[in-house]
């Protein structure tokens, strides 16, 4: 059996190479910057206008702004963050978009609409990401000027 005082001392260990690893992840991650806020306003503005293209089954306008948030990826605003994670989500949302080009080529409006959804929940989960990250390093008190830029 371990002693308390070998339990408290691991324990000490334990929470302290947790807190260093968080620090150094988002001593890693950037958050975000004129560049990351003017692409973040774009994709809003044509996913906005790519409900509407679903809605109304107009296939040239939704592969248009399908086209336009594809494009957004490659932005170096879009790319500011270097995390497994936002890669992660970035690859949900881009899968999103070429599943709504394929429904816009096959004129189908079901998986368009599906797409869509999957486009939206991966926009929404991506922010969730950035949110609790932001709220971790004011918790450890990570100046923000490190971990969002």
């Amino acid at each position: 059996m371990m002693s308390a005082r070998a339990r408290t001392s691991i324990s000490s260990v334990v929470f302290l190479t947790t807190t260093a690893l968080i620090v150094a992840f988002l001593s890693r991650a950037e958050g975000q910057t004129q560049q990351t806020k003017q692409v973040m306003q774009q994709k809003l503005a044509q996913s906005q206008q790519l409900l509407g293209a679903v809605v109304t089954s107009n296939w040239t306008a939704l592969t248009q702004r399908t086209q336009a948030l594809e494009s957004l990826t490659r932005q170096p605003g879009w790319q500011v963050l270097q995390t497994t994670e936002y890669r992660t989500y970035t690859t949900a949302f881009e899968k999103a978009t070429q599943a709504l080009a394929a429904a816009a080529q096959q004129r189908d409006q079901r998986t368009a609409a599906t797409a869509y959804s999957q486009l939206v929940n991966s926009c929404v989960e991506c922010h969730r990401y950035v949110a609790r990250a932001r709220i971790a390093a004011d918790t450890l008190s990570v100046p923000h000027s490190t971990v969002f830029r």
